[in-house]
């Protein structure tokens, strides 16, 4: 009597115990989203997502009317990103890291053109406070903490 109420406890132990793992397993799978500028996110299993060709859509949270439509391209492969700056043409290198970290080299190089407006020093400034960026299928959030500085969308067909 005693060895079948032991065997039957052993079993509801190991019940209550996958199913303690089970929920584990599916709170953590579910946590793979980040709360950033107020909205929850996907995050990308990887980023490798941010290779390719991204058009400055917003900057400090205001539309702009630029000369010239900013854009930045990252090569993840090198570790360099290259674009323009709504006047000049930029190319630099950049790093990334754990929990969405991005940081673009302040030694970039630039061309010289002469530009009216305020545009450039903006754009670049924004560019080198960058820390952490955000996607959301082809949107791209470059912030500095919890703020947004630069939003882009990623070019067609690319």
């Amino acid at each position: 009597m005693a060895g079948k109420l032991i065997s039957n406890m052993k079993s509801i132990l190991m019940k209550k115990l996958f199913l303690i793992i089970s929920l584990a397993a599916g709170i953590v799978s579910c946590g793979s989203s980040k709360k950033y500028s107020g909205k929850t996110v996907p995050e990308k299993r990887s980023t490798s997502y941010l290779d390719g060709r991204w058009e400055l859509q917003l900057l400090f949270a205001s539309e702009s009317t630029w000369p010239k439509p900013p854009f930045i391209n990252i090569d993840l492969d090198h570790k360099t990103f290259s674009g323009n700056n709504g006047c000049n043409s930029i190319t630099g290198k950049f790093a990334v890291g754990a929990e969405n970290y991005i940081a673009f080299d302040k030694n970039f190089i630039a061309t010289k053109m002469a530009c009216t407006g305020s545009y450039e020093k903006a754009f670049l400034s924004a560019l080198l406070k960058i820390n952490r960026y955000t996607i959301n299928k082809d949107d791209l959030e470059l912030g500095q903490g919890e703020i947004v500085l630069m939003k882009f969308k990623r070019a067609n067909g690319l």
